[in-house]
């Protein structure tokens, strides 16, 4: 070992500084941190030698004093509204892969659906000097003025999946309304027309559109569009409350779209309570990851939403803007969607 511990064991009861590292190899703080950042200058033999002390005394890199040397905190931020089972795990597990290819690291956020604490976690991003922030808005969000000041400090934002339409920050979603739309006619085509359609919080965009989906598939098909076949929730229990209801007092329902996972995997424990069968009875549909649709009996027919791809996709639209290889003024991504039909229609 270069270095002893018990001559340097006061340095164990402080957080270790690059200084330290340098006094204790007597190198140069400017060599010890271009061997720590892999500088090509630095022979491997040095590298070995720092690497080693700075593991043996678990230091890390001090983030502030690394952005105000460079400029470059190398930090991205994602800000997601919760986390859940369904499609959130697949869209972090996009992102850190393209976070992992890159020389960028990655720090998520939860809101809690709050508007409140998304400002919070704004302030704490600016504060972290973070270079870009990837964001799923809240429920409650109505406009976008809380991240001014992210436009006014040119940190790079794109908006994924839960967005609002803005001609400053550039999104990656999906088009939902022809998503629903997709579900809705396939439903019809199969001879159902008394469709079901459970959707989340009316105040989110995504729910806007699988909506108006919903409806023009109706329309076209000259349809009725009935108010007490539209549910919406703001979280999936509250269909505990409403379901059993609606099955025995609606006997006429013999086709149910929801619009998340989520709500259809509550759906789905409503149905077998109800002694209802799939397909025979009711046939079911829905917006998903792909994942979900295929660990249920029967398998769910669905329209995929690929997590995986919005989180790779988002992600590298990001890295791009921050390297300046994409316009700012580029409005987005609409990634495609695709019907995938199983057992439950």
């Amino acid at each position: 070992m270069l270095v002893s511990i018990e001559k340097y064991h006061n340095f164990v009861m402080k957080r270790i500084t690059i200084k330290d590292l340098a006094k204790m190899l007597n190198l140069s703080t400017s060599t010890v941190s271009r061997a720590l950042s892999d500088h090509p200058d630095i022979s491997a033999k040095t590298k070995n030698r720092v690497k080693e002390i700075a593991d043996e005394f678990n230091y890390t890199t001090n983030i502030h004093a690394r952005f105000f040397r460079s400029q470059h905190s190398r930090l991205i931020a994602l800000i997601l509204p919760e986390l859940n089972m369904f499609f959130t795990p697949n869209l972090i597990k996009g992102i850190n892969k393209t976070i992992g290819a890159s020389n960028y690291s990655l720090i998520t956020f939860i809101s809690n659906d709050s508007y409140k604490k998304e400002k919070e976690i704004i302030k704490q991003c600016m504060s972290w000097a973070v270079e870009g922030i990837l964001i799923s808005l809240s429920k409650d969000t109505y406009d976008l003025s809380h991240l001014e000041p992210i436009k006014k400090a040119d940190i790079k934002c794109v908006l994924i999946d839960r967005i609002k339409a803005d001609e400053f920050f550039p999104s990656v979603t999906i088009d939902s309304a022809e998503a629903s739309y997709k579900a809705i006619s396939r439903l019809i085509a199969g001879g159902r027309k008394n469709i079901l359609g459970i959707f989340a919080n009316s105040n989110l965009k995504i729910t806007q559109e699988r909506l108006i989906g919903y409806k023009r598939a109706l329309s076209e098909n000259n349809i009725p569009i009935l108010e007490e076949n539209i549910i919406t929730v703001d979280k999936s229990q509250d269909l505990d409350f409403i379901l059993p209801t609606v099955f025995n007092f609606n006997k006429k329902i013999n086709a149910i779209f929801t619009m998340t996972d989520e709500l259809l995997a509550k759906c789905l424990f409503h149905i077998n309570s109800a002694g209802l069968s799939i397909p025979s009875d009711v046939s079911v549909i829905t917006i998903s990851d792909g994942v979900y649709p295929y660990l249920t009996f029967p398998k769910i027919s669905h329209v995929k939403d690929s997590g995986n791809k919005m989180g790779k996709s988002a992600c590298s639209f990001l890295l791009d803007l921050i390297a300046n290889k994409t316009s700012s003024s580029k409005k987005g991504l609409v990634l495609s969607t695709k019907l995938v039909e199983l057992d439950s229609i």
